[in-house]
């Protein structure tokens, strides 16, 4: 694992609300490398959704540097530059999936791909590839509304991971799940990630989970306690 795929130095985020000044992230030094997995966990408020829209280049910092694979991200000033090195490097997956109501659980993972320019027989065969690994096979042709929530999970993972990402950044991911599906998502996801070698960093506010990972990151107030 000696290949660092996301680092930030000094990083910080400072909003202005009408007259004050709101930090939100303060001078945040983290490395996630490739093959690992890495927990963010901290109380809500404390930053990881920044954190992790900082990291994902959705958001630019107010000072600090970025830097994806080696690349400084954040000497690219032109969203198309940034749009390019995200699309290249990083997959995301959320709390809530996201996915495409109109189109079946196939053409959700698809789509991507073929906006990053990939023809259209090679990237469902990457789709069907990896929703058989989320065993999902059998619901191919399904659109959302007829999945259960686990599933549609499964498949917002199987998209974040359509262009074969170097990074994979998850938001809370089980969030929303029970229990039982839950443990089952996010055992499906680790396996995932640790399949193809990349690196990822989750938050969660599920201990059990955090500790499961490779590596606990904490945030308090803006700043990492833990490393």
């Amino acid at each position: 694992m000696s290949d660092v795929l996301l680092k930030t130095e000094n990083l910080s985020r400072t909003y202005q609300q009408g007259g004050t000044s709101l930090t939100v992230l303060h001078n945040v030094d983290i490395e996630i490398k490739s093959g690992e997995i890495v927990a963010l966990v901290g109380p809500s408020g404390s930053g990881k959704s920044t954190l992790l829209q900082m990291a994902g280049l959705l958001d630019k910092p107010t000072s600090g540097k970025i830097f994806i694979a080696g690349q400084d991200a954040t000497t690219r000033n032109d969203d198309e530059q940034r749009t390019l090195l995200r699309q290249k490097y990083i997959g995301f997956v959320y709390q809530f999936h996201y996915l495409l109501p109109e189109f079946t659980a196939l053409e959700n993972v698809v789509i991507p791909q073929m906006i990053a320019g990939v023809p259209k027989k090679k990237a469902q065969d990457r789709a069907r590839e990896l929703l058989a690994h989320l065993k999902l096979d059998h619901r191919l042709d399904h659109r959302p509304a007829r999945l259960s929530g686990g599933e549609q999970q499964r498949v917002a993972m199987a998209r974040a991971l359509a262009n074969n990402p170097k990074l994979l950044l998850a938001d809370e991911p089980t969030g929303n799940l029970d229990p039982e599906t839950s443990e089952g998502v996010f055992e499906m996801l680790t396996n995932l990630v640790r399949s193809t070698g990349i690196g990822a960093m989750i938050a969660t506010h599920n201990m059990d989970l955090a500790e499961r990972m490779d590596r606990i990151l904490e945030l308090k107030a803006g700043r990492i306690i833990t490393y």
